[in-house]
């Protein structure tokens, strides 16, 4: 019950946090501005992890490296607090248990941004229809516009309405089918390996 607790508090914060670090990593390379409401919020959200990670990983190609590795890092405290009161690593040795922790914390974060991703399209297709002149909507339009472009142009508006959100809220829900299901196979194989 204790874990059942712990994983109820701690959910919500690590896709918050991690969360931010990764909009801000996106936010950053699709140079889409801070000086909005959603910038403030995420960059205050992950200033206090992302800074000092920043002068040891600058950015490079574009990407801002110390936001990735804020939310891995993240990742990786959450998944290790929540798999040490679970009593995961108790029958592990040392070497496997570091690698199940760090497979668990990439899936944990693939996870976290896969949900990142349906908080943003649901923000514009509610916003979309109950408030179009919304000052956030055309930031949550340039975060969500790369993944919901390319099925605007394969499904037609019905009436004045955009289903590109509900296709994608359906291929994301299947992407996180397959998280999951990669990642129980992929732990199941390193131990039945090890």
């Amino acid at each position: 019950m204790f874990y059942q607790i712990l994983q109820i508090a701690m959910q919500p914060v690590e896709v918050l946090l991690v969360g931010a670090c990764l909009l801000r990593c996106w936010m950053q390379y699709r140079r889409i501005s801070a000086r909005n409401a959603v910038g403030e919020f995420v960059f205050v959200l992950s200033d206090w992890i992302v800074k000092p990670l920043r002068r040891v990983f600058p950015g490079y190609a574009g990407i801002d490296w110390a936001s990735l590795i804020a939310a891995l890092a993240i990742g990786i405290v959450c998944t290790a607090i929540l798999d040490l009161a679970e009593g995961l690593f108790s029958n592990l040795a040392p070497p496997m248990a570091l690698q199940v922790l760090l497979i668990q914390s990439v899936f944990s974060v693939l996870h976290d941004a896969v949900l990142l991703i349906m908080a943003v399209v649901a923000c514009v297709a509610v916003l979309s229809w109950i408030n179009p002149f919304s000052p956030v909507l055309p930031v949550f339009d340039a975060i969500s516009g790369p993944l919901l472009r390319p099925i605007r142009r394969m499904l037609p508006l019905f009436g004045r309405f955009d289903l590109s959100p509900l296709v994608l809220f359906v291929l994301l829900q299947i992407c996180i089918l397959l998280l999951d299901e990669g990642r129980k196979r992929l732990l199941l194989s390193l131990v039945n390996f090890g």
